[in-house]
């Protein structure tokens, strides 16, 4: 790993979890930030557990508030490609971040694949599955 960009990659993530925290004060339980982009797309979305419950980021505030946070977080994806050019390093295609807020566990799963080529899968499709899967985890508990 060359020096730096694991500290310079791990800050990225870190704004992420933390505009998602921004967009719903701070008042739910988890977060789960999903980050796709290649040369041609790029799509950010999350959802989050509070009380039980999984929830989207439209069920959390206004259109008007969805919209320029889902906005921001799609623009910031350039932050993680420039980090990836500077270093050299193999930029991801695919980030699914998960941030437990009261235990403040941090998860990360990155893909470095195209899936939506290979698979015929749009990202969209790929993120309402973990959204569902999520959602169904909840109401088995």
């Amino acid at each position: 790993m060359i020096i730096g960009f694991e500290d310079a990659f791990t800050d990225i993530q870190s704004e992420y979890i933390s505009l998602c925290l921004e967009y719903v004060n701070n008042d739910v339980d988890e977060v789960f930030a999903y980050i796709y982009q290649t040369r041609s797309m790029k799509m950010f979305n999350a959802f989050f557990k509070k009380d039980g419950k999984i929830l989207s980021a439209g069920q959390l505030g206004t259109e008007e508030a969805s919209d320029e946070f889902l906005e921001v977080g799609r623009d910031d994806i350039s932050k993680i490609v420039d980090v990836c050019d500077k270093y050299e390093h193999k930029c991801p295609n695919e980030l699914k971040l998960v941030y437990n807020v009261k235990t403040k566990k941090f998860d990360a799963e990155l893909g470095y694949e195209d899936y939506s080529e290979k698979e015929k899968v749009t990202p969209f499709e790929v993120f309402l599955n973990w959204f569902r899967a999520e959602k169904a985890k909840c109401s088995k508990s």
